[in-house]
């Protein structure tokens, strides 16, 4: 993955979300920048966790046009963190 200067994703990986404020800033941010075409959101693919047959899936993954950065999103328990995988 090539992050680029033209997009955010370098500035945010790794955020972590520990207010309802914060929450609340970044979902509205991932949903603008797929408005504008920044990014895209897909249904997720593949489980975060597996245990005893079980799969969590994260509610929304993003990628970015610009860099290709998949952004898997996982609306909280707090603290709640946002992982970037290139």
């Amino acid at each position: 993955m090539s992050i680029s200067a033209k997009c955010e994703c370098a500035g945010r990986t790794e955020t972590e979300i520990n207010s309802l404020s914060c929450l609340g800033g970044i979902k509205n941010f991932f949903e603008q920048q797929a408005e504008e075409g920044v990014f895209i959101a897909l249904e997720p693919q593949k489980p975060y966790f597996r245990s005893d047959g079980s799969k969590w899936f994260a509610d929304v993954w993003y990628r970015c046009k610009e860099c290709g950065c998949l952004w898997e999103v996982i609306y909280p328990d707090f603290p709640v963190f946002l992982r970037a995988e290139g």
